[in-house]
């Protein structure tokens, strides 16, 4: 009789630790599944928020492009314009009786025109730069090739205009005449050097030069290569909506 308790009670043990096991794995398993589910689901918030991230970025690049190409135009102009002037300067067509219709032709070389880029939308790019795979998105990748470029660029020749210009301003400022320029007195000695000396066609050769060769082709490259990221921005976000 007590054999049968005792095969009875292991019985029973038995079977409750089984149920017992059972039961903490099925926990275990619940829990294993319920972490799994968040990190997913923080993931993909995590994603979101990032790919919300790069498009607002990439609207802010767009905007300062379109920022840019505006100013490119005006400096394309305006240098568009002064090579022109240059041109008639060097040619002889302006002398001590015609200069009044080519006023801008007696300023060609102490003023210029600087590039500035922006670049908001790029500084909040490199922030992102890290968190995406940008070696396999090509247009990020060239976003960060257009302005590690560019900027550089731009910024070395606007230097160098300005170099140029304040130079030619220092070295009027030795002419017995300079006085009188500064008070804007067209006097005789002053348009007989605008219109006849080689030492300002010298000058307007040098800076029609460095402008037509570096500022304004630069320029011109710049415009025509940020039109381009600009469709192709959009085109992306069209695409993320």
């Amino acid at each position: 009789m007590i054999n049968i308790f005792r095969k009875i009670r292991k019985k029973f043990f038995s079977n409750k630790f089984s149920s017992y096991l059972l039961y903490a794995i099925g926990e275990i398993a619940l829990v294993m599944i319920g972490i799994l589910l968040a990190l997913y689901v923080n993931n993909w918030n995590e994603e979101r928020k990032l790919k919300n991230n790069i498009n607002n970025t990439l609207k802010t690049i767009a905007y300062d492009l379109e920022s840019d190409t505006i100013s490119a135009n005006s400096i394309i102009k305006y240098y568009e314009t002064n090579l022109e002037n240059s041109k008639k300067i060097l040619e002889n067509k302006i002398t001590k009786d015609n200069y009044m219709e080519c006023l801008a032709c007696l300023n060609l070389v102490t003023i210029y025109q600087p590039f500035s880029v922006q670049n908001k939308g790029f500084g909040q790019l490199t922030t992102l730069i890290d968190e995406t795979n940008s070696e396999k998105d090509s247009l990020i990748a060239d976003i960060t090739r257009f302005y590690s470029v560019y900027t550089p660029m731009i910024a070395k020749n606007n230097d160098r205009m300005e170099s140029v210009v304040m130079r030619n301003f220092y070295d009027f400022e030795k002419f017995p005449w300079f006085v009188d320029l500064a008070q804007n007195k067209l006097t005789e000695e002053i348009i007989a050097y605008y219109t006849t000396s080689e030492d300002y066609k010298k000058r307007v050769a040098s800076h029609a030069m460095l402008a037509a060769t570096n500022h304004l082709g630069i320029t011109k490259k710049y415009k025509e290569d940020a039109d381009e990221l600009i469709e192709r921005i959009y085109a992306r976000l069209e695409e993320n909506k």
